[in-house]
């Protein structure tokens, strides 16, 4: 999700309150809604590239597991799945006992009774014995089978269904549940939780955290990444647009209704995946081999709509300054898309096609910020998943620091500079320094980390020398894979034979400002 030229302290009210003639503000998500690798190997390595910083690494690896920073340990012995994943701020997230390998999602979409009937297929692999496991589904769940066998189902709770299947499902084996639902997702809000957008005949379902459970079911958590195929039947004259490859425009044979299909060939977390419905007007073709797909909502002015794609084209040259940086972009497609609706975010990183706001890709000020950040997501955020939601400085930091790293590189101002900008606003500001990037809570999950994330990143970078930032972040972020911030911070140590313990101290886990040092990245 993106933040865009961040300042302290975001704004009250949603972004969506901000007139179109105006700067966006820092986005602030909704309260409560918009608000993995192996370590073994990084050890030895530090220990031979690093006999200093080995030291804190190892000591910091070795301490006590804690509630919020550390996964919960899987029970090998167990037989029933259990609702939620002990996310640390999203406990009911999720479910235990199985590892998806693929959705295949088909719903039918009728504007007139804003109905949603659709089957999904999960694919999934059980880590334990499953005499009975949960999915989430916000929507009513309508009959379940598993392996072709009619099964039990059951709602519990906002959006947790439990299953119980004919027979145990054997730990270790492959299976398919087979999930017939329907619903009105534009009646189902959580508190304040809504990611279904609806603005004059044009429906979204995009979120972060939630979203998936407003229109598809699953392990909803991005912990678990999955390849996602996405069939979407609407009316004839609609565009329904997705992630991925866009394989057909119509795959049926019904002379009033289209049927979109969709294809993502590389596994995404649940809440990257979305779906529009409405009339859009789009740009297919290929850049440097990659097939795109942009989309522009036909409810924007012919002006607007012109303004929107001239943005959403310029993708491709902005993955080739990412690349330089990051390495080779990890997916086979690349989009965008702005729907009418005034979202309360800037951009979300939707794998392969952000969803951006209108009224911030159409600012001038706003808009090339904007697109280096989502487009940095790929890298950061979508190949590489948080393992829990405390861990987001890995995807929100990095997303963030793009910004600066890409306006550098095309001889804009540089990243140094804009560290020592933004410590100088905020040294003495203690209500932004007390979150800390080591567990920024849930209520400022999606503030702080745009600032101290990237300043810190460019510290780092300031510490261990260009060579070795870019490394890492390339090593880091080619590997597709569902990953902690500890995890990332025993890399770093790798690249190094600096000792980042006090770095680290300073910039990750102390409620204060660091002290303007030499040894902190400051130049």
């Amino acid at each position: 999700m993106s933040s865009v030229d961040p300042t302290w302290p975001p704004p009250r009210q949603p972004a969506s309150s901000v007139a179109a003639s105006q700067p966006p503000a820092v986005y602030r998500p909704h309260r409560a809604a918009y608000v993995l690798a192996v370590i073994m190997p990084v050890i030895l390595l530090a220990a031979l590239a690093v006999p200093i910083g080995v030291a804190w690494t190892i000591a910091r690896l070795r301490q006590a597991p804690s509630s919020v920073t550390t996964p919960p340990a899987l029970n090998p012995n167990a037989t029933d799945g259990e609702p939620g994943l002990g996310d640390p701020y999203y406990p009911q997230a999720g479910n235990s006992g199985y590892d998806v390998t693929k959705y295949q999602i088909m719903i039918n979409w009728n504007p007139a009774t804003q109905v949603i009937t659709g089957t999904t297929t999960i694919s999934a692999r059980a880590t334990q014995q499953l005499n009975s496991f949960y999915f989430d589904l916000a929507l009513h769940t309508d009959k379940v089978s598993v392996n072709d066998v009619p099964a039990e189902s059951v709602a519990r709770g906002f959006s947790d269904v439990y299953v119980k299947p004919a027979q145990a499902v054997p730990i270790g084996s492959s299976f398919q549940v087979v999930i017939s639902y329907s619903g009105k997702p534009g009646e189902i809000r959580q508190g304040d939780v809504q990611p279904w957008w609806s603005t004059n005949g044009e429906w979204t379902v995009a979120g972060e955290p939630e979203s998936a459970a407003w229109w598809y079911p699953s392990n909803d958590h991005p912990s678990d990444p999955a390849l996602m195929e996405v069939s979407v039947r609407v009316p004839a004259g609609m565009e329904a647009i997705s992630v991925g490859r866009l394989e057909s425009a119509d795959t049926g044979n019904e002379k009033d209704f289209n049927t979109w299909h969709w294809v993502a060939r590389q596994p995404m977390a649940t809440y990257v995946n979305f779906v529009s419905i409405g009339q859009y007007e789009l740009r297919q073709g290929s850049d440097r081999g990659r097939p795109y797909v942009y989309a522009v909502s036909e409810q924007l002015s012919a002006e607007d709509r012109k303004k929107a794609f001239a943005a959403l084209m310029s993708s491709g040259k902005r993955i080739q300054t990412l690349e330089s940086m990051f390495g080779p972009y990890p997916f086979t497609e690349l989009g965008g898309i702005v729907p009418v609706h005034r979202l309360w975010f800037g951009g979300l990183e939707t794998q392969t096609r952000p969803v951006y706001d209108a009224r911030s890709i159409l600012n001038a000020g706003f808009e090339p910020g904007l697109l280096d950040h989502e487009l940095a997501h790929m890298w950061f955020g979508d190949n590489v998943t948080v393992r829990q939601w405390n861990d987001i400085f890995i995807s929100e930091g990095y997303a963030s620091w793009a910004q600066w790293g890409a306006r550098e590189r095309r001889g804009g101002r540089r990243a140094n500079d804009s560290l020592n900008g933004a410590y100088q606003r905020l040294a003495n500001n203690d209500d932004f320094w007390k979150i800390t990037m080591i567990d920024p809570s849930r209520a400022h999950l999606f503030d702080a980390v745009y600032v101290r994330g990237p300043m810190a990143l460019q510290a780092l970078r300031n510490v261990i020398g260009d060579e070795a930032f870019f490394k890492l972040a390339r090593d880091w972020s080619q590997s597709p894979s569902s990953r902690t911030l500890e995890e990332w911070m025993a890399a770093a140590q790798s690249y190094t034979t600096v000792d980042l313990g006090p770095f680290f101290q300073a910039w990750i886990y102390t409620p204060a400002a660091p002290a303007r040092t030499a040894a902190n990245g400051f130049r």
